[in-house]
C-alpha cells in the first residue's frame, strides 16, 4: 500500500475522506487491548474519532493531543500497513466533487494512470468528476462521477 502524500491536518470539526481513511486505519490496527471501540467510518472527526487517536497516539508514544498531523498520520500508516495487504484502501466513504485530501490524489494519479490526463492536487473538481465519469463508462460502471466501493476497485485493478 502507497502512502499517500498529501496529507491534510485533522482534528475535532474535520470532515471528508481523510477522515474516513483515518478511522478506517484506527479499525485497522484495533487489539485485543484497545479500550476504544471500533469507529463509524462516516468522515466525521467527532469525539469517539478523538478518543481513539489519542489512545493511538499513546499507545505510539506520541504527543496524545487527538489531532492527525504528519507524525501521527505517518505512524498510524506505518502500523495499519504492516498488518494488511499492501492495497491501496478505500477510504471508506464515496468520493465526490468537492472532497479534499489524500484519497482524492491518490484517486487522481490512478486515473491518470489509466489515461485522464489530471492535475494531482487533491482536489475533487469538476474536471475530476467528469475523468472519474468517463472512468465508469468505459468500466460498464454506473456513470454517476463518484467514487464508490465498485469504481475504487475496478479503478486500483
Amino acid at each position: 500500500m502507497s502512502k499517500p502524500a498529501y496529507v491534510t491536518s485533522s482534528q475535532r470539526g474535520s470532515a471528508g475522506p481523510d477522515t474516513a481513511l483515518i478511522q478506517t486505519w484506527l479499525n485497522g490496527v484495533r487489539d485485543p487491548c484497545t479500550y476504544y471501540a471500533p469507529l463509524t467510518v462516516d468522515g466525521h472527526y467527532g469525539r469517539s474519532t478523538v478518543r481513539a487517536v489519542q489512545e493511538f497516539q499513546l499507545r505510539s508514544g506520541l504527543e496524545a493531543d487527538g489531532k492527525v498531523g504528519q507524525k501521527t498520520w505517518d505512524a498510524l500508516y506505518a502500523q495499519y500497513a504492516a498488518s494488511h495487504d499492501g492495497s491501496e484502501q478505500y477510504p471508506g466513504i464515496p468520493l465526490r466533487n468537492g472532497h479534499t485530501g489524500a484519497a482524492i490524489q491518490s484517486a487522481q494519479e490512478q486515473l491518470n494512470r489509466k489515461g485522464a490526463q489530471l492535475t494531482v492536487d487533491g482536489h475533487y473538481g469538476d474536471r475530476t468528476q467528469s475523468a472519474v465519469r468517463s472512468f465508469q463508462k468505459a468500466n460498464g460502471l454506473t456513470a454517476d462521477g463518484v467514487i464508490g466501493s465498485e469504481t475504487w476497485v475496478r479503478l486500483y485493478s
